[in-house]
């Protein structure tokens, strides 16, 4: 599944269950939640792959609020990591 793909599933779904109006700085209390849970779990591979799927679904739900297009902004991390690494 392309991140664009996943970006629509979440917001159809969001927009189904109401979530689509969650604000923001709720969401990253989530999304603190979530890590403070996985310091916690490393010991526990299927906790730590639950809360993973938590977090990118968290993101996804901040992503279509910012209409982020993550193939664009991934290609722009990597050419600024590549520059740091020379």
């Amino acid at each position: 599944m392309t991140f664009e793909v996943l970006r629509k599933k979440v917001q159809d779904f969001d927009k189904k269950v109401g979530w689509d109006k969650t604000e923001f700085s709720q969401l990253v209390g989530f999304m603190q939640e979530e890590l403070d849970r996985l310091k916690f779990s490393a010991n526990d591979p299927d906790r730590v792959n639950h809360l993973l799927t938590d977090l990118l679904v968290l993101i996804m739900q901040i992503a279509y609020r910012y209409d982020t297009d993550f193939d664009f902004e991934l290609a722009k991390w990597f050419r600024s990591a590549e520059q740091e690494t020379k």
